[in-house]
């Protein structure tokens, strides 16, 4: 069922924001679902597309980002309710033009802040499982790009895997208080820092740092956790010098 997105939402949709047990238990099972269903809609040769984790007005997930130029962006993720939902977001003309980024109190704000420059669009559909949205998503794509010849989308996965690890020690350290995670959908946002947050004064980041280390600084008044480490994981698509070189580059 698809509908539009009316701008009367509830104050629960605009604001949901996934706990750190929520984000490590969901953004791999949606991206398996994404690479499995990628290879029935082959898409330009030489076109990549990047996923890009993001919280954005009720929905959490990954924003499909091709290196093309496109006035439509399409989102895959959750609303508050727990359902499969995807979510086609057109702007004005200029829109993609240029990145237009913002800082906001120091912190990069995401590309979708453009909503407040240019006229939006958006509508959404509703699906019974996330295979069922994941082929949607990538249906979406190839209507948008219809360019022959063609081949299987190319999804990098290896940064990602790498988030998920992060995510799941993250949440070991601060099981007590599950907080909140917030992702701003830009592109190397782990290098700025995920923000969380608690119910109060409870604040904190987690960061990566190349080549493989993660920080996580949490204070939680009078408690505080600091804590640091390594995530190294085989890249099936480098090896060697090659693999060095891509972590630095």
């Amino acid at each position: 069922m698809e509908i539009t997105t009316s701008h009367r939402e509830s104050a629960l949709s605009r604001t949901f924001c996934p706990r750190l047990s929520e984000a490590r238990h969901l953004l791999p099972i949606l991206r398996n679902h994404l690479i499995a269903a990628a290879s029935s809609y082959p898409l330009p040769v030489g076109m990549v597309v990047e996923l890009l984790p993001i919280v954005d007005n009720g929905l959490f997930g990954y924003e499909l980002v091709p290196n093309r130029k496109t006035h439509t962006f399409v989102t895959i993720g959750t609303d508050a309710r727990g359902e499969p939902v995807l979510r086609r977001t057109v702007y004005g003309r200029d829109a993609a033009n240029a990145l237009r980024l913002v800082a906001v109190n120091g912190r990069i704000s995401p590309h979708r802040d453009r909503a407040e420059q240019f006229g939006t669009r958006q509508r959404e559909s509703h699906f019974p499982d996330w295979a069922a949205a994941a082929e949607s998503a990538w249906a979406q794509l190839l209507f948008q790009f219809p360019e022959r010849p063609r081949q299987p989308a190319i999804v990098r996965d290896h940064e990602h895997r790498s988030l998920d690890e992060a995510l799941s020690i993250a949440h070991s350290h601060l099981s007590h208080w599950n907080p909140f995670i917030q992702f701003e959908g830009v592109p190397n946002e782990a290098h700025l820092g995920f923000a969380l947050r608690g119910y109060g004064a409870e604040h904190g980041k987690l960061v990566f740092q190349r080549p493989d280390i993660w920080m996580l600084r949490w204070k939680a008044p009078p408690r505080a956790v600091y804590e640091s480490w390594s995530v190294v994981l085989p890249d099936p698509e480098a090896s060697g010098d090659v693999a060095r070189a891509d972590r630095a580059s």
